[in-house]
């Protein structure tokens, strides 16, 4: 057997193993029960692993590379108004705050969401994402 992946938590290691055995190559989750007794050792050994057979290894490799992330078709993007870049990500200072005033004032402060930060000019917008044809 061969350890072809290494994951922290056995959820992940699972997803894992049921795409190799779609494309059928048989596949083993190893050490699943011992991390969810005790989570904290996930890093200690090595974390959950999935292994499969000597033979499947090039079998396995090809359908790793020729696998790739579909892009879903309502999928969005979001593009800068200021510098037109496509690194725009979700601001994250409304939830920083509202969490800030959890722990200050017992009740969480909200604030309004879609605002959008971007990652090259650190422009905030709130424009809604637009659709990518």
């Amino acid at each position: 057997m061969k350890t072809i992946a290494t994951f922290s938590k056995p959820e992940e290691a699972h997803l894992f193993r049921t795409r190799l055995e779609a494309a059928d190559i048989p596949a083993y989750v190893q050490d699943e029960h011992f991390i969810q007794m005790d989570w904290l050792y996930s890093n200690a050994i090595g974390g959950v692993r999935v292994q499969i057979a000597d033979e499947d290894v090039e079998a396995a490799r090809e359908f790793l590379t020729n696998d790739s992330p579909q892009r879903a078709p309502d999928a969005v993007d979001v593009v800068c108004p200021n510098c037109r870049s496509n690194d725009p990500a979700p601001d994250e200072l409304p939830r920083r705050i509202s969490f800030l005033s959890l722990l200050l004032f017992n009740f969480p402060l909200l604030f309004a969401r879609h605002r959008w930060r971007c990652a090259s000019c650190h422009h905030v917008f709130r424009s809604r994402p637009t659709a990518n044809p």
